[in-house]
């Protein structure tokens, strides 16, 4: 089916404007651009966000382009419907760093994960009955349904939001502790025993954990990244010039 746009407008939001767009299928649709700007995301931020829409096993299946009239002419522009927005919105994680250095941006996606979509939905689907003209049974049905659908939005974000334990923290650390070990050759070895290059490749594989997982120190690693953790260990690999530095201090040793 040719999705086109029927109707077009910008729906006030938390101080900012959302885009909104009623297609031909009946589908609402919502500008990403907008929702990122109106959370105050950077550039850097807001192509990792639009990677994220198009490249996600779920979210790909909400993401559409449409061509819009905008400021600058007939473009095509990202949107994602409005029944993925909310899964969208709960997969921006909140880092440790967003705290520390944006929490504006914490304040804003905290708004925009909990009301968006209601004010969307409220500008764009209007009821076809009224609520109190329901029967018992009906009504009933619908607030269990609203529940469900509320709590299974609170545990994505707390799963989202909540780091490991501190068992799960001495894994890692024990993994990690065997992965650097068997990269220098085992205790016995020369690269080993010298503290300062042992200490650059524990240095070197968590500085990479954290970079990779977006966090300021494994103990931080949120639940939901907890099993991908352990395989990034395991299969991680020093810098090039820490490889030869390990190999010739080991053979230099060995004569």
């Amino acid at each position: 089916m040719n999705v086109y746009p029927v109707e077009q407008k910008l729906v006030p939001f938390n101080g900012a404007e959302m885009l909104g767009v009623k297609a031909n299928d009946g589908k609402v649709y919502v500008g990403v651009r907008w929702v990122c700007e109106g959370i105050g995301l950077t550039e850097d931020q807001m192509k990792n966000e639009r990677k994220k829409i198009q490249t996600d096993l779920v979210l790909k299946q909400g993401g559409l382009n449409l061509t819009l009239p905008t400021n600058g002419g007939l473009q095509e522009v990202l949107t994602i419907d409005l029944d993925f927005l909310p899964l969208w919105l709960a997969k921006i994680s909140i880092t440790p760093n967003m705290q520390r250095y944006q929490p504006e941006v914490v304040d804003k996606l905290t708004q925009y994960q909990l009301k968006a979509k209601d004010a969307l939905a409220a500008a764009f689907i209007k009821p076809d009955y009224r609520f109190e003209n329901m029967s018992p049974e009906l009504k009933a049905i619908l607030f269990v349904d609203d529940k469900v659908q509320k709590l299974d939005s609170r545990l994505e974000h707390l799963e989202n939001h909540t780091t490991i334990d501190y068992g799960q923290q001495r894994q890692l650390k024990k993994a990690g502790n065997a992965k650097v070990i068997g990269l220098l050759g085992g205790k016995r070895a020369a690269a080993y025993k010298d503290s300062s290059l042992r200490h650059r490749v524990y240095s070197a594989l968590w500085n990479d954990y954290q970079d990779y997982f977006g966090i300021n120190s494994y103990n931080n690693t949120y639940t939901k990244d907890f099993i991908r953790g352990l395989p990034y260990i395991q299969h991680w690999t020093p810098p090039n010039n820490l490889l030869r530095e390990i190999e010739e201090f080991n053979g230099q040793r060995l004569f």
